[in-house]
């Protein structure tokens, strides 16, 4: 299936999209094994914002069936973010038209401030770092410059200021993306690792 193409015949619906052919190790059931594993709101979150992002995950599943739906599902984990900060941190005024007036990256830097959102609650992050300091490492030396590693500022602080740039690419597309399931999948298990820092969880 042509991924640019919607899906017109009725027969074709349930029908895996052969794009996800280009992955011979990706299965349905890795999908949910994954999705499930990372990108679960605990049962702490309110139930309007856990509804939202699991309607985010089952698009990422439908993925499998037409092969765009995983960067739109993308997408919408930030979108999930926001509508989850501003649950949690509900404005105290708003402006004229009703509408508050705080930016995503006002909620993010509100949500560090109230000791909420830790470097800590990203289960996450000890594979990003060491991910990215191996891509360093091999750019040092094709580039044959300097491997040294700068200072790691707190993952949070990175998140404040690159979040919302993120969020705003693709709230305001030049161009339609396409992304393998792999870099899809980031999107849902960055946003539960945030939503699911905003509310204690029950005590089991």
């Amino acid at each position: 299936m042509n991924v640019v193409t919607p899906v017109k015949d009725r027969k074709l619906f349930f029908k895996r999209d052969e794009t996800n052919d280009f992955f011979s190790a990706l299965t349905l059931d890795h999908l949910y094994e994954m999705t499930s594993k990372y990108c679960t709101p605990h049962d702490g979150v309110p139930e309007e914002v856990r509804s939202y992002f699991n309607a985010v995950v089952t698009l990422y599943l439908y993925g499998w069936l037409y092969y765009p739906f995983y960067a739109l599902a993308l997408e919408l984990s930030f979108f999930a973010v926001e509508m989850a900060l501003r649950k949690r941190f509900p404005p105290k005024k708003l402006i004229r038209n009703g509408q508050d007036p705080r930016s995503l990256v006002d909620m993010l830097a509100i949500a560090k401030s109230a000791g909420v959102l830790r470097d800590e609650g990203f289960p996450s992050l000890p594979n990003r770092r060491a991910a990215a300091e191996e891509l360093d490492r091999w750019m040092a030396e094709l580039c044959d410059r300097d491997s040294s590693q700068p200072p790691q500022i707190p993952y949070v602080d990175f998140l404040i200021k690159e979040f919302p740039k993120m969020r705003n690419r693709f709230a305001h597309p030049n161009l339609r993306q396409i992304l393998v399931p792999g870099q899809a999948l980031d999107g849902p298990l960055l946003a539960a690792e945030i939503i699911n820092q905003l509310w204690p969880r029950p005590e089991e």
